[in-house]
């Protein structure tokens, strides 16, 4: 066994309310009463044709019969280590038929011995089966036609027990059929559920051995699987024996008081407190006891077990006992109050069985103190899978969170991330516009204005539409240049811009500019393409009004759009002679509709004698 580590304490809770701790012994005691009743049923026969026998007579070594008394053996037996009495039952068959009869003993403790008329009929020392030898399990003897004598006949009991103590309980004769039922309802509670919970021993064992392995600094689990393997192995002591040798009986048998000693080790680990002592000197009186069985005479070492060991275990008992009550109660620890309930509960059978061994309770009772052993480990065992099972539940809660708050960062980071592209490209974008604009602005724009410059000295030289031309290409530049400006989604300030240039080139062709723009929405995705189709638009709309309307006035208005899903309308009107329609080789109205469509806008043309509209509705929010 391991040295203990240091155990991290867990972190006290709420003092356990009463109404909890009521609550629950109540549920143990109803679960106590219904178990006990349960493996009781098996000793009860009540049937009118049954004879029970609760007494025999005592056979004293010189043969002569006193009583009669109850069948067991007390006394001070330890120099032959086994103490043996005799004991006779002597009754009336007043059976008329041929049915078969049997004798049934629901239960006994040490080795039994069974004759009817001096004819051996069962005996336990030749194991019938492994599983019967030295354990108490009921007996049902079918007496042959031949050995049941009318009238009286006489039942011997040969009863040895170590430490000097065996019993047996009543004793039943009666017809087979009858007794059968109640033999095979007691051999199951009695042989069969003990073995049960021996295989499930063995897996929790199992288990808990397994997980220590993959968590080896929590002794916790190592101990409930020593603690497990050492009662499962006593209980099994009897097929252990007959398989390998009674050699091997009493070092299994010690491995019971080695899982004993080991309680309070586990309860320290349990309820989070530093360990005292190291879990290796919990192994000293286990060794002790082997060593004295092993090197001392019988007597001696028997003699050992009530004034030595036992007190030892008892000790041990009751530290661990104060520990897990101080856990529950204090710290609110639902785990250390429900191993109380189950020492309790082992208290209780144990207090029974002595109960029934002084005859206080009366004799119709199975032992139960086997079972103290088993229900202990298996509780300590279910109680750690719990908490395992708890853990895991927690971590995968913790992991399924953990995912979820990776998945929310990543898709932050993710959107951090985009907005630092876009930010870099707007960045990289705004330089690059920088970067043309300049060159236009400084480049082609200078070169225009130096033409046109020369073309107004050479009057006369020059044809004016060249002059014309070179204002329009300047015009125009000076738009795209405009267009590229960040203004991001104010579509005010960028028609202030397209006003600016468009209002000096219609006053070069005689015509004033009306602008009735005003409280116009911001445009989403207003970007320098979009901004240069609107720009575009409206252009060819007022060139188009100069050069075929006839109108001294060209009129820029906004209005809220009437079309779903739009949101300002834009609007160049003239008061001229109206007939606007495309015309054969020129592409101004396809290029108009083309730049719309490009927009998701709406271009309505009106055309009539009171002049031209063009209207253009914008959508809500630009695609990108």
């Amino acid at each position: 066994m391991p040295d203990n580590t240091l155990v991290a304490a867990p972190v006290a809770g709420e003092r356990l309310p009463w109404s909890r701790i009521g609550a629950l012994c109540g549920c143990v005691l109803l679960l106590l009463l219904a178990f006990v009743s349960l493996m009781d049923a098996g000793a009860r026969v009540h049937d009118e044709d049954v004879q029970r026998f609760d007494g025999a007579l005592l056979v004293d070594d010189d043969g002569s019969e006193s009583g009669p008394v109850p069948i067991r053996v007390r006394g001070n037996c330890h120099a032959r280590g086994e103490c043996v009495r005799e004991f006779r039952i002597k009754f009336q068959n007043d059976a008329r038929d041929d049915a078969l009869h049997a004798l049934y003993i629901p239960q006994y403790t040490g080795r039994l011995r069974v004759t009817l008329n001096g004819v051996p009929v069962a005996d336990t020392t030749l194991g019938q089966t492994s599983l019967r030898l030295g354990q108490g399990a009921p007996q049902l003897a079918v007496l042959p036609r031949r050995l049941l004598q009318p009238g009286f006949n006489e039942i011997g009991l040969d009863l040895g027990g170590r430490m000097g103590a065996a019993a047996v309980g009543p004793v039943y004769f009666g017809p087979e059929r009858a007794l059968r039922r109640h033999y095979e309802v007691a051999q199951f509670l009695v042989i069969t559920v003990p073995r049960l919970m021996d295989g499930a021993l063995f897996a929790i064992g199992a288990i808990m051995l397994l997980i220590w392995v993959l968590r080896r600094h929590d002794h916790l689990y190592l101990l409930c699987a020593a603690i497990s393997l050492c009662f499962a192995l006593s209980s099994m002591s009897p097929v252990i024996a007959s398989a390998f040798g009674t050699r091997f009986l009493m070092p299994v048998n010690v491995l019971r008081y080695l899982g004993a000693c080991l309680l309070l080790p586990f309860t320290w680990h349990l309820v989070g407190r530093l360990p005292k002592v190291r879990t290796r000197w919990f192994l000293l009186p286990a060794a002790l006891m082997f060593v004295a069985f092993r090197l001392f005479p019988q007597g001696l070492a028997t003699l050992l077990v009530p004034l030595l060991f036992v007190p030892i275990a008892f000790l041990l008992a009751g530290i661990a006992l104060r520990e897990l009550w101080r856990a529950a109660t204090r710290d609110g620890d639902d785990a250390a109050l429900v191993l109380v309930a189950a020492i309790a509960v082992v208290l209780a059978l144990t207090l029974r069985d002595q109960l029934v061994m002084t005859d206080i309770i009366g004799k119709d009772y199975v032992l139960l103190a086997r079972f103290n052993g088993p229900i202990l480990a298996t509780i300590m065992g279910a109680t750690l899978l719990r908490r395992f099972a708890a853990g895991l539940s927690l971590l995968e809660n913790f992991n399924a969170r953990l995912h979820r708050d990776v998945a929310v960062a990543r898709g932050q980071l993710q959107e951090a991330f985009a907005r630092e592209q876009a930010q870099e490209r707007r960045a990289t974008l705004a330089a690059e516009r920088m970067r043309l604009m300049g060159d236009l602005h400084d480049g082609i724009a200078g070169q225009l204005v130096s033409i046109i410059s020369l073309g107004e000295r050479a009057v006369g030289e020059v044809p004016a539409e060249i002059t014309r031309a070179c204002h329009r290409a300047l015009t125009d530049l000076r738009l795209v240049v405009d267009s590229m400006e960040d203004v991001g989604d104010d579509l005010g300030m960028t028609l202030a811009a397209f006003r600016e240039r468009l209002e000096p080139q219609l006053r070069r062709s005689g015509i004033r500019l009306d602008w009735r723009v005003r409280d116009l929405p911001d445009l989403p995705g207003l970007s320098p393409a979009a901004t240069l189709a609107i720009f575009r638009v409206l252009q060819e709309a007022a060139n188009n009004a100069a050069r075929h309307s006839g109108s001294d006035v060209v009129e820029v208005s906004s209005a809220p759009s009437a079309l779903p899903g739009h949101g300002v309308r834009l609007m160049v009107r003239d008061h001229g002679n109206g007939g606007a329609a495309a015309r054969r080789g020129h592409h101004g109205m396809d290029n108009m509709r083309r730049r719309a469509d490009a927009l998701g806008a709406v271009l309505e043309v009106e055309s009539g004698a009171g002049g031209t509209c063009v209207a253009l509705d914008l959508p809500l929010q630009l695609e990108g």
